[in-house]
């Protein structure tokens, strides 16, 4: 459990210290088409989460995906997928401000930030609906982009 931490830990810390285009990176428009097709798998993942669609969620999720909700706690595909097809977890909305998305592509590697509003039930309590900022470390394999790690913060009412 804590080795896993320590990995998906040492993997962001890799990817910030890494300088916007690494040598050897595809030029920019290559970029602007792996941007494309992530914005593309943002949505189809959140239309899954809007549907309850464990299945189609499990898709976008990496076998070695860990995800650290707002509450600060660490779970794993399995959770997050079990919790799915319970209920437990149900999205309401789900609405990312555009001006706020950043894409950081570094080859097959895309850390993707947003600013959210979420609102519909987490691990089976109602969630009022608040805005949260999401970091998501999306990595391609076999011609599909999976998220082998994310992190929810909860933004406090101003």
């Amino acid at each position: 459990m804590l080795r896993c931490l320590l990995r998906v830990s040492a993997v962001l810390t890799l990817l910030a210290a890494l300088p916007a285009r690494a040598p050897g990176q595809e030029a920019a428009g290559a970029s602007s088409a792996v941007v494309a097709e992530l914005r593309d798998a943002v949505r189809r993942y959140d239309d899954a989460l809007r549907r309850g669609d464990a299945a189609a969620a499990g898709q976008f999720f990496a076998p070695e995906y860990v995800f650290v909700n707002a509450r600060g706690e660490r779970l794993t595909r399995a959770d997050r997928l079990a919790n799915l097809r319970t209920g437990r977890t149900s999205v309401d909305t789900v609405a990312h401000a555009p001006q706020e998305e950043q894409f950081r592509p570094y080859g097959n590697v895309v850390l993707y930030s947003t600013l959210l509003t979420l609102g519909g039930r987490y691990s089976g309590e109602k969630l009022p609906q608040g805005r949260y900022r999401a970091l998501v470390v999306w990595v391609k394999r076999d011609g599909r982009w999976q998220q082998v790690a994310s992190q929810l913060t909860q933004l406090s009412a101003r």
